[in-house]
C-alpha cells in the first residue's frame, strides 16, 4: 500500500512588526553562533534570534531577540550557518549571501572593517553550494566541487598558503572534489569526495589529528583513511565520523571535550565509541562547539560531553564531564548544532530544543534566562494580515522509500517548476527544471544511490514554494 504526505501550502504577507509563538515542527536547518542563532523552516523563510548588533540580519538598531524573528521576506533559503560574529547563507538559486561583522574581510564583499545588518548577495556568482562560518572567516563549495575562503588569515586557515587576510572568495587549491567543511575558530576540516580528510590552520593542540601539532598554510593530508563521512570543527579540538559510524575526537581536552574519560590532549584521533563503550557504538551526526561536544547515535539519542558551565550540555547541571553522557530519554533526534555556549538540537519531527546560555535570548524561548535542560523552541508564525492564497497540493510516495519516489502535484497555471532534493547538510542532491502546464504532473525520482537518511525535498512554481521531508531507509 502507498503511503502519501499531503503538505498544504499557504502564501503569507509578510510584516516583521508582529508574530506569534504557536506548536513546533517547522525546522529545516538550524545554525547556533556565538549568542545568536539562525533557522531556516520547511517552507524555505529565514529566522534569527539572540544577540543583535548586526548579526542577526535585521536591523542594526533593534535590541536583542529572545524568539525567533523573521530574516527579509524571501522564502528560497537552502542553507545557512552562523560563525562567530557573522553569517552565510545559500539561496535555492545558487547566490551566496552574507551579513554581520566584517573587519578581515569574511563577509567577502571587497572591503575590510565593514560591518552591515543587510543580508547582502556575494558577487553574482550562482553556483555555491554549502558554507561554513567560522570566526572571522568564510567556507564554501561550489557545485564545481571547487572549494574557496576568505576572511581573516592569521594562522592560515583560509588554506591558501599565504597569511594574507582576504576580502573576497580565494579557491582553494586547484582541486574539484570537496564535498564536506567546517571552519573551527583558527582551523578547518574537510573531506573530498573520495573520502579522505584534510586539515589546516592551527594546530597548537593537535586538531588535525595526524599525530603532530605542526599548523599548515593548506589542507594536508589527515590519514591514509579514505571512509570518513563528517567533521567538526571546534574551538581548537575536532570531531569526526568514519562511514562505519565510528566516532573519532582530538585535539585540546582541558575541559574534557573529547569525551574519552581524560582531561589530556591529544594529536591522534581518539576512536570514542571503542573507548566509552567496550563494543562499536555508531553515530550520525555530530557538532563540537566551543570547549564541549554534541553527538546523536544511530538510535536517534542524543549525547554531550565537555564543559558545561552554562548548561550546553543539558544535562540538568553545569557539571563539566569528560566522557559522552546521554542528553534526557528521547530517541527521535536527527540535527544538532553546538555553538559558543549554547546547543540546539532538532527532532526527526523538525520540533526544535535549545539549551545552554540565554542571556542575550540565544535559546529563542521568550526569555533572557539560562538553562541546563532542552527547552522547545516554538514555530514561529507572522499574525498579521495572513492571506490564504492558491492553496495547492503535493504528494510524495512512498515515504519512507528505498529507491524511489513519486512526486504528484497540481498547477493552477503554466508555470517553470524546479523540484530539489537537499540533504540534512543543505547540499543538492538532485534537481530538475521544467516547463510545465496547467493541471496534475507526476514525476518519478531515483534515489536508489543515496546513502540512508532524512531529506528535504522542495518543489517551487513560480512564487510558490513547498517542502516535504522524506524519510530514505
Amino acid at each position: 500500500m502507498k503511503t502519501k504526505l499531503q503538505l498544504l501550502v499557504i502564501t503569507f504577507l509578510i510584516s516583521l512588526s508582529t508574530f506569534s509563538q504557536v506548536g513546533t515542527g517547522c525546522w529545516r536547518v538550524v545554525s547556533a553562533g556565538t549568542n545568536f542563532s539562525l533557522g531556516i523552516k520547511m517552507d524555505g523563510t529565514l529566522w534569527g534570534w539572540g544577540q543583535n548588533g548586526n548579526l542577526l540580519g535585521l536591523n542594526g538598531v533593534m535590541p536583542n531577540q529572545n524568539l525567533p524573528v523573521q530574516i527579509g521576506t524571501n522564502n528560497d533559503w537552502v542553507t545557512v550557518s552562523a560563525g562567530t560574529i557573522h553569517s552565510l547563507a545559500v539561496k535555492t538559486n545558487g547566490t551566496l549571501w552574507s551579513w554581520g561583522n566584517g573587519q578581515f574581510g569574511q563577509l567577502g564583499n571587497g572591503l575590510f572593517n565593514s560591518a552591515t545588518w543587510t543580508v547582502t548577495q556575494v558577487g553574482t556568482a550562482n553556483d555555491w553550494l554549502s558554507v561554513s562560518a567560522g570566526n572571522r572567516f568564510s567556507l564554501a563549495i561550489k557545485t564545481t566541487g571547487t572549494l574557496w575562503s576568505w576572511g581573516l588569515n592569521n594562522v592560515g586557515q583560509l588554506g591558501i598558503n599565504t597569511i594574507i587576510n582576504q576580502n573576497l572568495p580565494v579557491q582553494v587549491g586547484t582541486a574539484a572534489n570537496w564535498s564536506k567543511i567546517d571552519a573551527g575558530d583558527q582551523h578547518s576540516l574537510a573531506i573530498d569526495n573520495t573520502g579522505f580528510m584534510y586539515a589546516w590552520g592551527a594546530n597548537t593542540f593537535g586538531q588535525f589529528g595526524n599525530g603532530s601539532n605542526t599548523s599548515s598554510l593548506f589542507p594536508i593530508l589527515v590519514s591514509s583513511s579514505n571512509n570518513w563521512a563528517e567533521v567538526s570543527a571546534g574551538f581548537d579540538h575536532s570531531m569526526a565520523l568514519d562511514t562505519t559510524g565510528i566516532l573519532y575526537t582530538f585535539g585540546n581536552n582541558t575541559n574534557g571535550q573529547l569525551c574519552d574519560g581524560t582531561n589530556t590532549a591529544s594529536n591522534v584521533m581518539i576512536p570514542i565509541s571503542f573507548s566509552n563503550a567496550g563494543t562499536v557504538t555508531q553515530y550520525i551526526a555530530i557538532s563540537a562547539g566551543d570547549n564541549f561536544s554534541l553527538a546523536i547515535k544511530n538510535d536517534n539519542t542524543l549525547w554531550s560531553g565537555g564543559f558545561n558551565s552554562s548548561g550546553q550540555l543539558g544535562l540538568g547541571n553545569t557539571t563539566t564531564v569528560n566522557t559522552l553522557n546521554q542528553v534526557g530519554s528521547n530517541n527521535n533526534w536527527f540535527l544538532i548544532s553546538a555553538g559558543d555556549a549554547h546547543s540546539l538540537a532538532m527532532e526527526t519531527s523538525t520540533g526544535l530544543w535549545s539549551t545552554g546560555r540565554g542571556l542575550e535570548g540565544e535559546l529563542g524561548i521568550g526569555t533572557w534566562i539560562t538553562n541546563n535542560t532542552l527547552q522547545s523552541i516554538g514555530c514561529p508564525t507572522l499574525a498579521l494580515e495572513t492571506i490564504a492564497k492558491d492553496t495547492k497540493t503535493i504528494q510524495v510516495y512512498p515515504n519512507p522509500t528505498t529507491n524511489s519516489l513519486t512526486v504528484d502535484y497540481l498547477l493552477n497555471d503554466n508555470a517553470t517548476v524546479v523540484i530539489r532534493i537537499t540533504n540534512l547538510q543543505g547540499q543538492v542532491i538532485y534537481e530538475m527544471k521544467s516547463e510545465q502546464s496547467i493541471g496534475t504532473q507526476t514525476n518519478t525520482i531515483d534515489i536508489s544511490n543515496e546513502a540512508n537518511g532524512i531529506y528535504f525535498l522542495t518543489l517551487v512554481s513560480g512564487t510558490e514554494t513547498q517542502t516535504v521531508k522524506i524519510i530514505k531507509q
